[in-house]
This record gives structure tokens, C-alpha cells and sequence, in this order.
């Protein structure tokens, strides 16, 4: 595996295309919930995507059930009041259209115990710049996905209060590229003349846990609450690979072309989410809930190489934990149609200064529209809109001079089918 890529590309997966979640968490694995903008999904049992949502209620579901569903991402970025030393352009829109599939499978209530299985994304990160983009020698190309496999079991404790449990596969993949470019006055080299590029490839697996805690308040009332642990992976066999001619500087050529032996260690951080539902009336149920992050892991990312020039990196992030909050309502038009409607926030866990052009995220803002609509007694179909509009992230990279505004927005479409048996 190529080391750099699974490092430093998933600490870059952050806003422009997790148009979900703060971070670069994914939060699109269930379409119902998404209707509600996520509020109340682990407090509220609508399907088998509650094998993610919260294991422990699963017993709610009363059958056996298989849940398919997709989000399609539709962003846009915007790159306003740009200064860059080495030339280029900055056409935006730097997010390709993204599929993100998940699947989920629960016996429902078995006599007090349930089980499930569920695959579904919980990171991800695409961007592609143009090949003359202004920030090139900062980033160029992103893309990360990390795909869990989750089996998971639930008990009824009593009548109010059941418990669930889930371990949790994740596999990531991962690439990386920039282009190394000249500056003035080293080499003889023009501003932006492209000397070479880095391509940084990989993947690894690491495994955590899901635990959750469901509980009947009242008959029209239910809270929940699921801690997800940290994921740590381990590189100490990579490489660092470079490509190009390279320049003379002191006698000597820097940035040849070479492959060379690297390690470095991450984890990703641990979150804790609560939520209640309250049944109004027959027709209407509201919704509220809050995730915490902590995002506080994430302060550098060490890489010793055995480069003798680049020797041992160190990338400074400085992250600081975040809480999103989501208000939701849903609304039982008939037997067959149910309505769905909610609004959150997520606070970016990335400090102003230290943003990048692979970093450009800020504070964002989510509504949603959603509608389950019963084809049969056994067949249910979800769909959903998610809009998300983010406060603009002001980029400034002092080291290389580089500054520019980014403005992101994104229309998050969802589709599933659910069938009972």
C-alpha cells in the first residue's frame, strides 16, 4: 500500500463532499432518516436501515426485513478572490457526482433478541480539480472511500429498555495526487511550470464497535443513544512514490523520481449521537437530536520515510471536536403516505487557520424533505431531499501564498425499497 494516500487523503476528506455530516463522516445511509435531516434516527425505528441507525432497535420491527438504498450527490463550489504566486484557474464545481449505496438486512423481534447485518459507506471524499487549477501544488486529485461491514445484535432488557451491539469492518481505499511546480528564483524555473507529481495510493482495514441503548419513555415517547468507537489503522509498510525530472538546487537534483519505504499511524475519532421521538397526535410525530465528535484526534499526522530529503513529515490539523443538532417531523398523511420535513446544523471541527484547498469546509446549513409511501402491506418506497448550503470558507495557506473563498453547496437526492417478510 502506498502510505501517504491512506494518511493524508482520508485527513482531507472534510466538507465538499460529505454534504451530510461535520467532518468527513458520512451520514447518508438511510434514506427515511435522511427526510428528517437524520433527526431522531436513533430514537425512531422505520426500517432495517436501523441495524445502522441504532442496533438496539432492532426488536421494534416486528418482521423480518431488507432495506436497499442510494444517495446521489449533486455539489457545487464556488472559488472566489483568488491570489495564487504560481498562475492557473479555478473553475470550482470540484466534486464529481457520487453514488453511495448501503444495504441492510434485520430479523426484527425475535422473542426479546434481534440480529442484523448492514454494508454501507461511512466516509468519503471525491475532488478533481482541473489540470491548471491554481491550487495544483497543494492538491490536485482526492478521493477516499471507506466501506463498513456491520453484523449486529439486540436484547430486550424489559419493556422499556433494550441494548444493541455491533462490530464493525471498515475498509479503506484511497488516492492522492498534486503537482510539484516551481517557484521564482529556485531551479531557474517559471512560476507553475509542473516539474513532476505525486501519486499516493492505498488501503487498510480497521475495526471498531457500535453499542446502543433504546428506551420507551412513554407510549409516545422514545430516546436513544449510540456510541461509535474510534478506528485506528496501522501503516508500516508503505511507500512514498514521486515522479519527475526534478530541478537543481545546491548542486544537486531535488524531486527526481523515486520510490521509497514509509509508516505513519491514524485513527479516526469516536462520536456519541441522542435523540427523542415524541408521537404528537396519530397523524404527527416531532423529532430532535444531537451528535458530538470528537474531532480533537486529529492534531498532526506524523509519515517518517526513508526519503533522505523529506525524511519525517509532520501535517499539523488542530481539529477540535464538533456537535451538529437536527430538528425533524413527520407527518402520517394516510394508511400509505407518510410525510417528512427537517432542518439541522453541523459545525465544521476544522480551524480557520488550517484550512486548505483539500480543507475548505466551514459551517454548514441542512433542510430536508422526505416521503415513505406504502406500495403493499409488505413493500415500501423512501425517497428524500437534502439541501446544503455552507458558510464561506476562507482559505488562507501563508506558506505558499495561496488565498482564496470557497463557497459549497450541495442537493443530496435519496431513493429505497424496503421489503418485509
Amino acid at each position: 500500500m502506498k502510505i501517504k494516500s491512506l494518511a493524508l487523503a482520508i485527513v482531507a476528506a472534510a466538507g465538499t463532499t460529505t454534504a451530510f455530516a461535520g467532518g468527513f463522516t458520512l451520514s447518508e445511509q438511510s434514506v427515511s432518516s435522511m427526510g428528517t435531516a437524520n433527526a431522531g434516527r436513533v430514537s425512531n425505528a422505520i426500517d432495517a436501515s436501523v441495524v445502522f441507525n441504532n442496533p438496539a432497535a432492532m426488536g421494534e420491527l416486528k418482521t423480518a426485513q431488507f432495506t436497499q438504498a442510494v444517495a446521489f450527490i449533486d455539489a457545487k463550489t464556488k472559488i472566489k478572490n483568488v491570489n495564487a504566486p504560481l498562475g492557473g484557474t479555478t473553475d470550482g464545481n470540484i466534486v464529481p457526482h457520487t453514488f453511495i449505496p448501503s444495504g441492510y438486512f434485520t430479523s426484527g423481534d425475535q422473542g426479546g433478541w434481534a440480529w442484523g447485518i448492514a454494508a454501507y459507506g461511512s466516509y468519503g471524499l471525491k475532488t478533481n480539480n482541473e489540470s491548471t487549477f491554481a491550487g495544483r501544488h497543494l492538491g490536485d486529485k482526492s478521493s477516499v472511500e471507506v466501506i463498513t461491514i456491520q453484523p449486529a445484535f439486540s436484547y430486550q432488557i424489559n419493556d422499556k429498555v433494550s441494548v444493541g451491539f455491533g462490530p464493525t469492518i471498515n475498509k479503506v481505499e484511497a488516492l492522492l495526487t498534486k503537482n510539484v511546480s516551481s517557484v521564482p528564483n529556485i531551479g531557474g524555473g517559471l512560476p507553475g511550470t509542473v516539474l513532476g507529481t505525486n501519486t499516493l495510493e492505498g488501503d487498510d482495514i480497521g475495526y471498531g464497535y457500535n453499542f446502543g441503548i433504546h428506551t420507551k419513555l412513554s407510549e409516545s415517547t422514545s430516546a436513544g443513544i449510540v456510541y461509535r468507537s474510534k478506528v485506528k489503522y496501522k501503516i508500516d509498510d508503505g511507500t512514498l512514490e514521486t515522479t519527475g525530472t526534478g530541478f537543481n538546487f545546491g548542486g544537486g537534483i531535488v524531486g527526481a523520481a523515486g520510490t521509497y519505504s514509509a509508516s505513519t499511524s491514524l485513527t479516526t475519532p469516536e462520536s456519541v449521537e441522542a435523540s427523542i421521538s415524541h408521537k404528537v397526535n396519530a397523524k404527527n410525530t416531532v423529532h430532535a437530536g444531537a451528535t458530538w465528535t470528537r474531532w480533537s484526534r486529529l492534531k498532526e499526522l506524523s509519515v517518517q520515510t526513508s526519503n533522505p530529503i523529506v525524511g519525517t513529515t509532520v501535517e499539523t490539523f488542530e481539529w477540535k471536536d464538533s456537535v451538529g443538532y437536527a430538528a425533524g417531523l413527520t407527518h402520517a398523511y394516510d394508511d400509505k403516505l407518510t410525510l417528512r420535513a427537517g432542518l439541522a446544523y453541523d459545525n465544521t471541527p476544522v480551524a480557520p487557520e488550517h484550512r486548505s484547498v483539500r480543507l475548505p469546509s466551514a459551517d454548514r446549513y441542512i433542510a430536508s424533505l422526505g416521503a415513505g409511501y406504502k406500495l403493499s402491506p409488505t413493500q415500501t418506497i423512501d425517497a428524500s431531499y437534502t439541501y446544503v448550503q455552507e458558510e464561506t470558507a476562507e482559505v488562507r495557506q501563508a506558506a505558499s501564498a495561496y488565498s482564496a473563498d470557497y463557497r459549497n453547496r450541495a442537493s443530496v437526492y435519496g431513493l429505497q425499497f424496503t421489503q418485509q417478510f
